[in-house]
């Protein structure tokens, strides 16, 4: 299993510098997991990634700060990650970034 770490800081959502982005091949399953580090912000907050694929978008539950992304939005050259939080008296979210595929 590889992971992409991510670093969620207030609204901003950016991979993580010390984390291997490159080779990540289109049409994985099973094999991805996104893992998260976020700010003071998002304490308390139910939290899921969204992942986003040709329009269509696909959430996944972040648990202990992790979740598989899923085959669905790992079928094209890239894909995006937001994060989204939620908690009793507010929403929280972050910006869409793109990560590349290399084609199979």
């Amino acid at each position: 299993m590889r992971i992409l770490k991510f670093i969620v800081t207030d609204q901003k959502i950016e991979k993580d510098p010390e984390c291997d982005f490159t080779g990540i091949v289109a049409g994985t399953e099973g094999y991805l997991r996104a893992e998260f580090s976020v700010s003071g912000e998002w304490a308390g907050c139910r939290m899921a990634a969204v992942f986003s694929s040709m329009r269509k978008e696909y959430p996944q539950p972040i648990k202990d700060g992790s979740c598989v992304i899923p085959a669905e939005a790992l079928e094209w050259d890239n894909f995006g990650v937001r994060v989204v939080g939620q908690r009793e008296n507010y929403r929280i979210t972050t910006n869409e970034i793109k990560i590349k595929q290399e084609r199979r």
